[in-house]
């Protein structure tokens, strides 16, 4: 086989992997070992793990080195734990290193790939996301649960619920079929679970900064997305004290996607006032840089 051809075989076999492929899966459709070699040589492709490489045309992300590490497990192994997150896209999870979760029986071992064995597949909920084999989302939250600062955590949770990946009942659920005594995880993931909304998601960071900064500071007796209507509209306010009459919106431009979301932010803004109700703002300076200040000036509104 002329060397264009097996680079024009190789460039179909990784085209749907980031430019990544197996040796084994070369050879198959024709291209030899001496060939693979000799493109080693030119610069064409790279040995990236055993019998797996890589295109250097690609230009290299964590993405194709999951999907890299993917091909040297084999078919049954799956992302997992960091790099589950990062396949769901889940708001601050970044994975540093391929994370995989493989049966028993594989023995493999590279540098750079955390491995992690379990057989019980009921558990890992394994499935297809983007193209990438990965376990469920319960899963992957059990297993970031055990890896995460709590803060963290709770924003991969909240980022899960808001875009309908997962529901407290299916948390609940999952926790409570396969959330067995000893499995990493499953204590945080339960503590959590017991703290949030069990309706309502927090729409953004800043919401789940504020709910745990209240939290931290005895500030808990607060209803979530709290409906007050005007105009034949009704509109959901983040935390609402209801004893004290005051109302608390988080509110940074930055949480905005849509300069529309904005303008219908600033429209609601009075409802409260309608309502016997004091309005304060937790923004991302306060919450984030000036949380002494803040907490002050609540206190201070809900003891007017």
């Amino acid at each position: 086989m002329a060397h264009e051809s097996a680079v024009g075989r190789l460039s179909q076999l990784g085209a749907s992997s980031l430019g990544v492929f197996r040796g084994t899966a070369a050879v198959g459709l024709g291209v030899t070992r001496d060939q693979l070699t000799a493109l080693i040589r030119a610069g064409v492709i790279t040995r990236e793990l055993p019998d797996t490489y890589r295109l250097t045309a690609v230009e290299r992300s964590p993405e194709q080195d999951l999907r890299a590490a993917l091909l040297w497990a084999g078919p049954d192994a799956a992302a997992a734990g960091r790099s589950g997150g990062a396949v769901y896209g889940l708001e601050g999870v970044e994975a540093i290193r391929p994370e995989l979760v493989v049966p028993r029986s594989h023995r493999g071992r590279v540098a750079g790939i955390a491995i992690h064995h379990s057989d019980d597949r009921a558990a890992l909920m394994v499935r297809r996301h983007k193209g990438v084999r990965v376990t469920g989302v319960e899963a992957t939250l059990t297993a970031l649960a055990a890896t995460l600062e709590a803060e963290a955590f709770e924003i991969a949770c909240e980022d899960a619920r808001r875009r309908g990946l997962t529901s407290m009942s299916a948390m609940r659920a999952y926790l409570e079929r396969h959330g067995r005594a000893g499995r990493p995880g499953v204590g945080a993931f339960r503590a959590l679970l017991r703290e949030l909304d069990p309706t309502h998601a927090s729409r953004s960071t800043l919401e789940v900064k504020t709910r745990r900064l209240l939290v931290a500071r005895g500030l808990t007796e607060f209803t979530r997305e709290l409906p007050l209507g005007w105009n034949d509209r009704t509109y959901l306010f983040d935390f609402a004290f209801e004893r004290q009459r005051t109302i608390l919106e988080t509110n940074g431009r930055r949480w905005h996607d849509d300069p529309t979301d904005y303008d219908r932010d600033n429209d609601k803004w009075s409802v409260p006032g309608h309502h016997g109700y004091r309005l304060v703002f937790a923004t991302w300076a306060k919450v984030t840089r000036q949380p002494d200040a803040f907490v002050s000036e609540l206190r201070a509104t809900l003891a007017a």
